[in-house]
């Protein structure tokens, strides 16, 4: 899958990855979660997310959540992109950025 070329299904699936590790976060103590999806058969799209450590699990979601919709407006179709509150961010790249 070519990424510009397919810009819908790509945005899709940022969302989707960006959404699950929001729940995941809110269920850690550290608030913090990553992880990765399958786009094709040799590329991943990697993804973080990550509150401060003042938040409530439930403000931490609402935090990211707020932030993960404002995707269309930031990064439409782009291979890598991010966005940083004062209290939560969030990164997605095609390769991989973070040392499990």
């Amino acid at each position: 899958m070519h990424v510009m070329s397919e810009p819908a299904p790509f945005n899709k699936k940022t969302k989707e990855l960006l959404s699950q590790l929001a729940n995941k976060a809110q269920a850690t103590p550290k608030l913090f979660a990553t992880g990765e999806r399958e786009l094709g058969k040799s590329t991943k799209l990697y993804g973080l997310v990550q509150c401060t450590g003042d938040l409530s699990s439930a403000v931490c979601k609402k935090c990211l959540d707020g932030i993960i919709g404002e995707l269309p407006s930031c990064c439409d179709g782009k291979q890598g992109g991010r966005v940083v509150s004062g209290s939560c961010n969030f990164i997605y790249e095609i390769y991989p950025f973070v040392n499990a």
